[in-house]
């Protein structure tokens, strides 16, 4: 694509969809390190208990 035909348009939809692509990386990065996902990680931030599954809490490392 010529550089003098991208949209403002474009450029911003290039911008999100680097930004949830790089995004996604880190949180799989994450959750292979402290094992988490996503809907026990937002129970803890938000406080609030839910039925389906509890609250993610930090595991002290042994030793």
């Amino acid at each position: 694509m010529n550089a003098s035909l991208r949209s403002v348009r474009w450029v911003l939809l290039h911008l999100i969809e680097e930004t949830t692509r790089h995004g996604g990386h880190a949180d799989i990065i994450r959750e292979s390190l402290d094992g988490a996902t996503l809907y026990p990680l937002m129970a803890a931030a938000e406080q609030r208990p839910d039925p389906w599954f509890e609250p993610w809490e930090s595991v002290a490392p042994a030793g």
